[in-house]
């Protein structure tokens, strides 16, 4: 007896979710009451969005329809306090009479397309920072060392006696010219920016049919226990 118990609470339990998963199915889905009485229709014109559904409900003792010759479709003759309905799957305007009164009986409904949401803008990109160059150094100049002029040998007159003479030149050992050089490099850094992560939302309905089905669970299982 418990386990058949716990079986129907789970049955229940699996018709509660699918309900709940099929709401938004038949959330966009209408139904609209067209009161047929004193040979009229009323309201008229009645306004509906595609998918949505009309219903004409007879008053009057004498018979009557709704009957889309353009569409090549209607209700049928209803008698007194009998109703016959009509979806629509199509934007327009459409005209109706009564089968069994025809012109004298006549009556509109307007169908409008279902609105369309607007678009999401796009994020607006967060600008990326430029990294600093690093000032590079100038280059120390080569001092420059003036040249030497070399030495001039003197002349020696030759005497007025026959006699021999020697003339002497110093020799100059040429300067050496130091040089130096100094040179420098530049360092340059880049930055990297780091991905940012993106997150999404959840769906709410889908919550609501587990927690129901965890709610009805907990339940059969206390019924089981207590038996």
């Amino acid at each position: 007896m418990a386990v058949r118990r716990a079986t129907i609470v789970w049955a229940g339990a699996i018709l509660a979710a699918a309900g709940l998963l099929a709401l938004p199915l038949v959330a966009f889905a209408a139904t609209s009451a067209v009161t047929i009485q004193g040979f009229a229709y009323a309201p008229t014109p009645v306004t509906i969005h595609v998918g949505d559904t009309v219903t004409w409900t007879n008053r009057d003792a004498a018979q009557h329809s709704a009957r889309f010759a353009g569409l090549g479709t209607g209700t049928p003759v209803l008698s007194q306090n009998q109703s016959g309905s009509l979806t629509f799957n199509s934007a327009g305007t459409f005209n109706y009479d009564c089968a069994v009164h025809g012109a004298a009986m006549q009556g509109t409904v307007i169908v409008q397309a279902v609105a369309t949401p607007a678009p999401t803008a796009p994020p607006t990109p967060v600008p990326t920072a430029r990294p600093t160059p690093v000032p590079t150094a100038p280059p120390t100049p080569v001092p420059t060392v003036a040249p030497t002029a070399p030495p001039t040998a003197a002349q020696t007159a030759a005497p007025t006696t026959a006699a021999p003479s020697a003339t002497a030149s110093p020799t100059v050992a040429a300067a050496e010219t130091p040089t130096a050089s100094v040179s420098s490099s530049a360092v340059a850094a880049q930055l990297t920016p780091q991905p940012v992560p993106s997150t999404g939302p959840g769906t709410v309905l889908l919550a609501l049919a587990a927690l129901a089905v965890v709610a009805l669970g907990a339940i059969a299982v206390f019924l089981v226990r207590r038996s």
